[in-house]
């Protein structure tokens, strides 16, 4: 007999999220490709699986990346509106203070209309004060809102590449990831360019190099450049200095990728 009722599903576990399942499926790539790499035949063909492998790490701790620096940008944006909702806050209180006042004077002398003016002019700074304060929070959850908004498509998108066992989920893997780097761009308030991403180029390249692979590990370690490439170029988006033309999206992002896969590739050598 089943414990649930009402023919519900039962989950005696809790359901992974799309990020945990990303994570899984690299994870699982991950072992894989390092219990092959002493069986490999050749000095060509482990120098193939050790790049895969570098590249599947990298991938992961981008991901790490966007999503640390997703909380570090709501912070920020949080901590300037604390500030600016400090300041206002404060107005509203020395003006409800001063309104106050003024009623009592009003009720001693209601006849008085500098007075009433006065109180409309206390009750019109108020409403401002609100309508600001509203605006800020509004403003707080527009621009937060995309980055968290994209975590699921990529996460899909770097599971999709984790998992990939031919070609065509590579490149599927692929445009998942370079839709929703091109999407997210579109999307983001706080950015000072958002044309700057050509996802069909991007694309196109990228299946390109894919195709031209000499080897599966090959094809997959030129895919994950990509992912990771799509992955920094995000993360740069929500940092304190996002870019703002294309070619500089791309040559950060580049140099971030290499740096990446330079130091991992450190750790093993050195270990």
């Amino acid at each position: 007999m089943f414990p649930f009722g009402g023919g519900g599903f039962y989950a005696p576990f809790p359901l992974m999220t799309p990020i945990e399942k990303a994570e899984t499926a690299l994870n699982t790539r991950i072992s894989e490709l390092q219990a092959k790499l002493p069986e490999a035949s050749s000095e060509t063909a482990q120098k193939s699986l050790f790049q895969s492998l570098v590249a599947c790490i990298g991938i992961g701790e981008a991901l790490t990346d966007y999503v640390r620096m997703i909380g570090q940008f709501a912070n920020a944006r949080h901590g300037e509106l604390k500030q600016i909702h400090g300041t206002l806050t404060a107005r509203h209180a020395e003006l409800l203070k001063a309104g106050q006042e003024l009623l009592e004077r009003l009720k001693a002398n209601p006849s008085d209309r500098a007075l009433r003016k006065e109180i409309e002019a206390v009750q019109t700074a108020m409403a401002a004060i609100q309508t600001k304060l509203k605006r800020g929070a509004n403003a707080l959850q527009r621009d937060t809102a995309p980055g968290i908004a994209m975590l699921d498509p990529l996460a899909l998108g770097v599971r999709q590449l984790a998992e990939a066992g031919h070609l065509d989920t590579l490149k599927r893997a692929i445009k998942t990831i370079v839709g929703t780097v091109d999407e997210f761009y579109h999307a983001q308030p706080s950015l000072p360019a958002k044309d700057i991403i050509d996802a069909p180029a991007w694309e196109k390249s990228a299946v390109s190099e894919i195709e031209q692979a000499s080897d599966s590990h090959g094809a997959y370690t030129r895919a994950a450049y990509h992912a990771m490439l799509g992955l920094d170029t995000m993360t740069m988006a929500l940092s304190d200095a996002p870019a703002r033309t294309a070619d500089e999206a791309i040559s950060r992002a580049q140099k971030s990728v290499a740096t990446r896969v330079q130091a991992i590739t450190a750790r093993f050598t050195t270990s």
